[in-house]
């Protein structure tokens, strides 16, 4: 054993403890405010439009890409509106490695620099597996895995040369349990959950944080309307499917909004989780196949 008391404090990290936040509030240590962050996959009316609107009602700059650029033009501007920060649309098809690499590049020049990389591409095909065709699993993984590893690749360029970075990957409760008409994309989403544990464990010592959010079942306004509102078989079976769902697995009896998830991926793109590494966090109401 080692008996040099200045040896063991640097294996420790006795230096790098964050002492300056034992006087603080949980609430001091969310503020984002100067921090520069892109969310992908945030022009529409889901998960990745209500993180935006999260980082900044922290305090953060962001940049919203979405291959629907009328969605990140609005959003964007909803942003900022609602905020005061500033908001940076812009159009990439999040499948297209050079494409991907070019925004995230260009965002973080907008912004002047880049502290956070959220992760949020999704594309799946839902249907029973003997049904699906070698272009719905490629269309799945793509977009549920291979999209987000672009993403983080394309981040990693730019935090590597300043030495500090976050990177939040969304990935989903289904890469934990088990949904029948969901094979591809729950093991995609699988697949999600093992990147995140495994680039941590790679980038961590260089200074960059990866974590995840695994979401369950979410209902935005427009999907609400559209299942309270079904009157076909494809309704009816949605409708039918998730009633099972809140009724046998999700502990708390209701789906989610966005927001709600938002709120796991704010907290954990802020100093107040600098301890957490690795990990990918439910946000399922509980939701299991017990």
């Amino acid at each position: 054993m080692n008996s040099d008391p200045t040896e063991f404090a640097k294996t420790m990290g006795f230096d790098r403890l964050p002492t300056h936040i034992i006087e603080k509030r949980v609430t001091d240590l969310m503020d984002l405010s100067g921090r520069k962050a892109i969310v992908t996959g945030a022009g529409g009316g889901g998960l990745g439009q209500a993180i935006a609107n999260r980082l900044a009602g922290l305090g953060a700059d962001v940049a919203v890409i979405d291959i629907n650029h009328e969605g990140a033009v609005r959003n964007a501007a909803i942003v900022e509106e609602r905020w005061g920060t500033r908001a940076i649309p812009f159009q990439a098809d999040l499948s297209d490695w050079d494409q991907v690499h070019e925004v995230v590049a260009q965002s973080a020049d907008a912004l002047g620099g880049l502290d956070i990389m959220i992760n949020n591409p999704v594309q799946v095909v839902s249907d029973s597996f003997e049904n699906h065709t070698k272009a719905d699993i490629d269309y799945t993984v793509h977009g549920s895995l291979t999209m987000l590893m672009y993403g983080a690749h394309a981040a990693v360029e730019q935090f590597l040369p300043q030495g500090h970075g976050r990177i939040i990957n969304i990935a989903s409760v289904g890469g934990r349990i088990q949904h029948r008409g969901l094979t591809v994309y729950n093991a995609a989403k699988s697949g999600v959950i093992g990147f995140t544990r495994n680039l941590a464990h790679e980038f961590m010592p260089r200074g960059i944080n990866v974590l995840g959010v695994a979401p369950g079942l979410m209902i935005n306004p427009v999907l609400r309307d559209v299942l309270a509102n079904a009157s076909d078989e494809q309704g009816f079976a949605a409708r039918g499917s998730m009633l099972e769902a809140i009724d046998r697995y999700i502990q708390v009896g209701r789906a989610s909004l966005p927001e709600e998830v938002a709120n796991m991926v704010a907290y954990l793109s802020t100093e107040a989780a600098d301890y957490m590494c690795g990990q990918t966090i439910d946000v399922a109401g509980g939701q299991s196949m017990n």
